[in-house]
């Protein structure tokens, strides 16, 4: 497989993104020992082994360094949240998509792994019109992650039409700089939620992840993850002002509402609720896996969930299910490889392929096996769809129960 124009040398063993877990003091002391071992001439993975050095020498080049930068990240203001700014616009935000149209979709992808790269390069492959990632760029959202792992030459691949990004938990834990300041001038676009539209379907990026960056390590214990007032106020006034409007909504964005494996954000889906029911598929990352979900909600809302977070980080194989009355359907247990005794999974990505009232949804993982395929057709009595393909996964109920 030919390869991109990038910097090789940038590129993180798999090794490196073990165990990474979500706090901002974890991910910065990452991006810190990474900082010292660039410096230094160390690899990344080998900059994370227990030190070898003089404890003065680890104290002063890595722990205090990384107290400085972590306590100069946390007290500082994270960025200010932005909202559209043309006052002239009806409807701003609001973009149009050709009816016939194919938009790719990955999350968790800003990682620098060779896992990554070879999801970028097959979603290149496919020359989809629009690209949207879901969120996070490892470790911490800085501005130099984000110049060497997402907007640089052959990293996030572009859309011949559009490309977009949404905000995560780890472009927060840097109060956001790399998103904001990079990411978004990078791709032209001017907020962190957007909204996608033709004749037929409605595709809504929303911004899960700015409340993500909290006081030292508070949050481990309580999650601050909601909608920003500006974005459900936008959902209210522009996406969804018009009751009338029958046109299927498919959600995008970071955080999850539920999860049968991993933590779930309530507030997340109750800022949604009011149009839930107008939501065909939910396609969410942050989980690093790849899952679906027959409808199911709380409070009497239920959506179709996507969990799409296997775009770039280790598949750490081996989670049990914690919650089964979750409508599990299906998940990728599929190994790939081994590192340091940890089972890896395939990573992966989604494929909308739009053609009038029909939506195909195709499923690739990084060796562009198809592993999965939704059919979807809308009319005047609604969405109708089917399943196809889908013998490679572990099923927990019957595929067709997705389109149910």
């Amino acid at each position: 497989m030919s390869e991109p124009n990038r910097e090789r040398a940038l590129q993180r063993p798999l090794g490196a993104l073990l165990g990474l877990r979500r706090s901002a003091a974890r991910s910065l002391w990452r991006t810190q020992r990474e900082v010292v071992g660039q410096k230094e001439g160390v690899a990344p993975v080998e900059v994370l082994a227990p030190p070898t050095r003089s404890s003065t020498v680890f104290l002063t080049k890595q722990v205090f360094l990384w107290l400085w930068n972590y306590l100069k990240v946390v007290f500082t203001p994270r960025l200010r949240f932005r909202r559209y700014t043309a006052p002239q616009n009806p409807r701003p935000g609001v973009y149009p998509l050709s009816d016939a149209c194919t938009i790719a979709l990955a999350a968790d992808w800003g990682t620098g792994t060779s896992s990554a790269y070879r999801v970028g390069d097959a979603i290149r492959a496919l020359q989809p019109d629009v690209t949207v990632h879901l969120g996070d760029v490892y470790y911490s959202g800085t501005e130099q992650e984000y110049r060497d792992y997402f907007v640089g030459p052959g990293e996030w691949p572009r859309g011949k039409r559009a490309t977009y990004a949404l905000n995560g938990n780890h472009e927060m834990y840097s109060g956001g700089r790399g998103y904001f300041r990079v990411g978004l001038p990078a791709l032209g676009q001017e907020t962190s939620y957007f909204c996608l539209e033709n004749a037929h379907w409605r595709i809504v990026g929303l911004d899960t992840g700015y409340y993500a960056k909290s006081f030292p390590f508070l949050e481990l214990i309580i999650s601050f993850i909601r909608l920003h007032r500006v974005n459900r106020r936008w959902l209210k006034d522009v996406v969804f002002a018009d009751p009338t409007d029958q046109r299927p909504a498919i959600l995008l964005s970071h955080h999850q509402w539920f999860s049968a494996f991993d933590s779930e954000y309530r507030r997340v889906g109750s800022g949604l609720a009011p149009y839930l029911d107008r939501v065909l598929l939910w396609f969410w990352g942050h989980e690093h896996r790849f899952a679906g979900y027959a409808p199911f909600g709380f409070n009497g809302k239920r959506v179709r969930a996507r969990c799409i977070g296997h775009g770039g980080m280790p598949i750490e194989l081996g989670g049990k299910v914690k919650r089964p009355d979750r409508a599990l359907v299906f998940t990728d247990e599929r190994q790939a490889g081994d590192v340091d005794g940890q089972k890896i999974g395939f990573c992966g990505f989604a494929m909308l392929r739009l053609d009038g009232p029909d939506l195909r949804v195709e499923y690739y993982d990084e060796n562009r096996t198809k592993l999965l395929e939704e059919r979807w057709r809308t009319g005047p009595a609604g969405a109708t769809g089917s399943v196809a393909v889908g013998d490679r996964l572990k099923v927990y109920q019957p595929l067709d129960s997705l389109v149910s």
